[in-house]
């Protein structure tokens, strides 16, 4: 005899399956964090352009705001990748501008919401005479 006392069959450590089980669980775990790391790419681009179009919009709105109400016509600009147009219809004391942007933007048509080059959307803005 070598003077060792053999192991009983309850010691501890893991059997192959247990190894296996826990694998796929880490693999599962692990193909979720890629799919979610996707999304939050795409979100974190839609606010960036969603913030650029908001500037564009912000930046001909105060010009506006800073052009003598009687001055106000219509115009264009680009801003970033954005193209801008307004165009100004007169009322009983006030102005109304309608101003387009075009440019990145979601689409939301039939299907998955998808980002392409050419958006357009629409901003109304009232300038009331002073």
């Amino acid at each position: 005899m070598n003077g060792r006392t053999p192991r009983p069959a309850t010691a501890g450590g893991f059997t192959i399956i247990e190894l296996i089980v826990a694998l796929l669980v880490f693999t599962i775990g692990v193909l979720g964090l890629a799919a979610t790391t996707s999304f939050v790419v795409r979100q974190t681009t839609l606010s960036e352009i969603t913030t650029e179009r908001a500037a564009a919009v912000q930046q001909v709105v105060e010009r506006l705001k800073a052009t003598d109400y009687d001055n106000v016509s219509a115009g264009s600009d680009d801003v970033g990748p954005f193209a801008v147009l307004w165009t100004v219809s007169t009322g009983n004391r006030s102005k109304m501008v309608l101003i387009k942007t075009t440019g990145p933007g979601l689409v939301t048509g039939s299907g998955t919401p998808s980002l392409q080059s050419n958006v357009e959307e629409f901003f109304a803005y009232r300038i009331v005479q002073p």
